[in-house]
């Protein structure tokens, strides 16, 4: 799958996220967090690019995501 530049960066936070929990399900706000202050138009973009490609999916209120199954292996192909 082709991704922008943008929607590999935030796909290798969520890697990172994922490493360090062992979890596929992460708050939205410790994602964010992570996002370099002067790129976080970008990162949004990338992060709404990922929804919209199905990689990962939003909880039903909007806090937090999982990485789906084309998600992981979107990751384990990187």
């Amino acid at each position: 799958m082709d991704l922008i530049p943008s929607e590999r960066a935030v796909l290798h936070i969520i890697r990172a996220l994922m490493l360090e929990s062992n979890s596929r399900a992460h708050r939205v706000t410790a994602l964010r967090a992570r996002w370099p202050v002067l790129h976080v138009q970008a990162y949004e973009g990338g992060y709404c690019g990922l929804i919209a490609k199905r990689l990962i999916q939003l909880s039903p209120d909007r806090n937090s995501f999982s990485v789906t199954n084309a998600g992981l292996a979107c990751l384990s192909a990187r």
